[in-house]
């Protein structure tokens, strides 16, 4: 259809332009010959001074003139009663016995002649100076602008100049409009099948570009909404097993814990006895310290279970931080690990001071494990404060121990999943950490390291002027 429609455009064009100069040249030819009919009606005027006609002078003016432009010259004189008869003719005239009258008050152009002979016929007044009205009529075969084989030359040319605009207009639509198209087509097509990583090319026109663009930014809109889709659907789904285990922790409280203080009871008194002997003393003893372990286990549960009370105060982040660094001097699982504060300590943090303790003790108790675990470094736990921006302050607990592997990095903070041997710890750790730092608005992670060990960071709300201070840190 626009093959049709450029070719049919441009015959059409080009036999318009041909109509519109046949019409220009028509009425320039016309003008022409009437303008040398009149300055011919002026000469022979001339002859017409004595009140009768000088004949062959008039005739010899006509010769002249007719035989330079080859037409026909007739003059006509009318008598009182309006009938005209000719004076004097040179050319053809004998061939044109069916001429309109001659008009002797006016100039006029007759062209009704021209379809059947070819024939112009313009009459113009010769000025005598007397009664006498005479009129000079030139008899002219018009020399026609395009003849038939000439609008078949036309029509030729123009079919071809089409026919090669066809072909360039075609190559031009197909590098420009219809391959980009079929590119952003395929690029739809790929979406609609699930991909979402396609990006079109934006090549082409300015509005076809500008739509790929567009398309463009789509799919990486939709990447990040069904990225934060999967991110929601992991947390509902961590939220769901917290859930679960919350009642599992809250069942084996009431059923397990009464039993196992009884337990403990029945041990203490038996080690009480005197009679015992040293290896049955060894054995309760032994036996007390695994059940006060269940027991610990228990615990451990019920503060999982349990909703924690917070109360987010004004604090500085350094303030629980000193607390816990003095506090694991004492502590048999730190020794030999030098543990120390930097970074911007003075830091306000909008937390629950206790709760922040739990948290960072638990860090850095697990680093100091894992940093006493490679031999060939020095074992160290750095904990770093700093701002991430101007809502939020981090704490990062950084050790020098073997670090986190990627393949489980996501799962430390599932409950009961642990890295370390049997009997060495119950996975829940973390998991309550993370359970705290949530309750505070804050979040708590495990980052990817470049050196050796691994970094676990403690993300908490900043706090500002109009928030409540830590009662025992004011000033």
């Amino acid at each position: 259809m626009l093959a049709i429609v450029l070719v049919m455009a441009v015959v059409s064009l080009s036999f318009a332009a041909e109509w519109l100069g046949q019409r220009r040249y028509d009425q320039h030819e016309v003008e022409r010959l009437q303008a040398h009919a009149r300055g011919l009606a002026v000469l022979a005027a001339r002859s017409f001074g004595r009140g009768d006609f000088e004949r062959d002078a008039l005739e010899t003016l006509l010769a002249d003139s007719g035989a330079q432009l080859s037409v026909s010259f007739e003059v006509h004189r009318f008598t009182a009663g309006g009938e005209s008869e000719r004076i004097a003719a040179f050319g053809r005239n004998a061939e044109f016995s069916q001429l309109p009258r001659p008009q002797a008050d006016r100039a006029w152009v007759d062209e009704s002649l021209l379809d059947r002979w070819n024939l112009l016929v313009i009459d113009e007044p010769i000025s005598t100076g007397g009664e006498q009205r005479v009129v000079l009529r030139m008899i002219a075969e018009h020399a026609p602008w395009a003849r038939s084989h000439d609008w078949r030359e036309t029509l030729i040319v123009a079919a071809g100049v089409g026919l090669v605009l066809l072909l360039l207009g075609g190559a031009m639509l197909e590098l420009q409009v219809l391959r980009p198209m079929r590119a952003l087509e395929r690029s739809v097509g790929q979406v609609a099948g699930g991909r979402l990583d396609v990006e079109a090319a934006t090549e082409g026109p300015r509005e076809l570009a500008e739509l790929a663009q567009t398309f463009n930014d789509m799919t990486a809109s939709l990447r990040r909404h069904q990225a934060e889709l999967r991110s929601q659907a992991e947390q509902l789904q961590r939220s769901e097993r917290l859930a679960a285990v919350g009642r599992i922790a809250a069942g084996v409280a009431h059923e397990v814990g009464n039993p196992l203080a009884a337990i403990v009871g029945y041990v203490e008194l038996l080690l009480g006895g005197s009679e015992l002997g040293v290896d049955d003393r060894d054995l309760l003893a032994r036996m007390l310290a695994q059940t006060q372990r269940i027991q610990t286990i228990v615990g451990q549960l019920l503060d999982y279970s349990k909703p924690a009370r917070v109360e987010a105060i004004r604090v500085r982040a350094g303030d629980p931080i000193a607390g816990i660094i003095a506090l694991t001097r004492a502590d048999p699982r730190c020794a030999g690990v030098a543990i120390e504060l930097v970074g911007a300590s003075e830091l306000e943090l909008l937390a629950d001071p206790s709760l922040v303790e739990q948290i960072v003790l638990n860090l850095v108790l697990n680093g100091a494990l894992a940093a006493r675990e490679v031999a060939e470094r020095p074992a160290r736990v750095e904990i770093a404060v700093f701002e991430l921006d101007q809502d939020r302050v981090a704490i990062e607990v950084r050790d020098s121990g073997p670090g986190v592997p990627a393949a489980v990095r996501e799962r430390v903070f599932e409950p009961f999943f642990t890295t370390r041997g049997a009997g060495k710890g119950t996975g829940l750790g973390l998991a309550i950490s993370q359970g705290l730092a949530e309750s505070m608005a804050g979040t708590l992670e495990c980052r990817e390291h470049e050196g050796s060990g691994a970094v676990f960071r403690l993300s908490l709300p900043r706090a500002s002027a109009g928030d409540p201070p830590d009662r025992e840190h004011r000033g």
